[in-house]
């Protein structure tokens, strides 16, 4: 329960041309106080990879809607759990509810109210871009670039395939970069996302998506390596590493 508990959070709480091509990849890069976070992200009509390398180590999460699946590998602890997505789904419903009925808090006013005001046109890396100013709550939170040509590219198809498997009990709590993603899915790609600080002391956050290409289908396979600890939720070790 706690570590299901822990990927809600990660997944929902805090914190991309389907042709000829069998798959697309995108190179991000997430920067804060110097600190940069790498983040290659592989698409197929039903599958992603995202892999983010930084100073912390290297995590790879694995979305496999047609498996119904969810892989986390861990390499610096040496560990990896394995998941149903639709179990996880399924948990993020009944911890809605949970929180509801013990009354600790009201989830209806915990969702924020997210507004968008266009800016104007511009280049933004190698794409004619849109700026946008979004506000949370009436307070100022990001500065935000879409290329509006990207809009069909299979990295936004995965994402809005995946956010139509979420039940309105669980998409209203998204967190709000993932809401403001679902606000710009139909306008285009977001490739620049500037986090405005809320005070002095708070480092400001920038999220640039750097290319955007055809690979191959055989990018996304992936190998836990052997050693790794099983940490999945007890409802899942029958999936153990064979």
């Amino acid at each position: 329960m706690k570590k299901l508990m822990s990927v809600f959070f990660v997944l929902f709480i805090f914190p991309v041309f389907m042709s000829a091509s069998e798959a697309w990849s995108t190179v991000e890069e997430v920067e804060a106080n110097g600190q940069v976070v790498t983040k290659n992200i592989f698409v197929t009509e039903n599958m992603m990879k995202m892999d983010n390398i930084g100073a912390n180590g290297r995590i790879e999460t694995i979305i496999d809607i047609k498996s119904d699946k969810i892989t986390i590998i861990n390499h610096k602890t040496n560990s990896f759990q394995e998941f149903q997505l639709s179990q996880y789904i399924s948990f993020a419903e009944q911890l809605a509810k949970d929180i509801r009925a013990q009354g600790y808090i009201d989830p209806e006013t915990v969702i924020p109210e997210i507004s968008f005001e266009k800016k104007g046109n511009m280049k933004t890396e190698d794409w004619d871009s849109e700026e946008w100013f979004v506000k949370v709550d009436g307070k100022p939170y990001s500065r935000v670039w879409i290329a509006p040509e990207m809009k069909n590219s299979p990295i936004l198809k995965f994402k809005r395939k995946f956010a139509g498997l979420l039940p309105d009990s669980v998409a209203k709590y998204r967190s709000v970069d993932a809401k403001i993603e679902d606000h710009f899915a139909d306008k285009g790609m977001i490739i620049k996302m500037e986090k405005i600080p809320r005070n002095r002391k708070m480092p400001v956050v920038t999220h640039t998506v750097k290319n955007v290409r055809p690979v191959s289908k055989e990018t996304l396979s992936f190998t836990i390596p052997a050693g790794f600890r099983n940490t999945s939720a007890p409802a899942t070790n029958e999936t153990d590493k064979k």
